[in-house]
């Protein structure tokens, strides 16, 4: 019986996660062309910006799942184009990490207008404005769980 009363309540958020999915792979495209960047080299950076522990170029492949020597190629670009360094690892000196550099992540954690997410994210504040704490809590909920399912 409950299985009956979610499938139209499924149908339309999937359709609905359908179309935010699209429209963000071709805002994100925008983006990482005006910042002279692939969306390929923009994701990768986005995954190295999110992470808690520096990633070497392994665990990053593993986490984009890009091949080795394209994951290569994209640090490689992504490091001349000043968005990371390369370090050795301190507490294995043979292995080499990427991290971001502070002041990116500081560039794209700012609702400055230099970030490209500034106006996004005020129309979704605008957005929540509609909505009680209760709901937001409930959204937030079911976004966690769906993005921990696609890692």
């Amino acid at each position: 019986m409950e299985q009956s009363r979610k499938a139209v309540p499924t149908a339309q958020i999937l359709e609905q996660l359908e179309e935010l999915i699209a429209s963000s792979v071709l805002t994100n495209e925008r983006i990482a062309r005006s910042m002279g960047l692939s969306v390929v080299d923009w994701q990768a950076f986005s995954v190295i910006a999110r992470s808690d522990v520096p990633l070497t170029a392994g665990e990053m492949s593993e986490l984009t799942q890009l091949p080795t020597s394209t994951t290569t190629r994209v640090l490689d670009r992504l490091e001349r184009a000043g968005y990371i360094e390369r370090r050795a690892d301190s507490r294995d000196r043979r292995r080499v990490v990427v991290l971001p550099r502070s002041e990116v992540v500081a560039r794209f954690t700012s609702d400055g207008g230099d970030n490209p997410y500034t106006a996004i994210k005020g129309t979704l504040r605008s957005v929540h404005q509609d909505f009680s704490p209760e709901e937001l809590e409930i959204v937030g909920r079911y976004l966690r769980a769906v993005n921990l399912r696609f890692r």
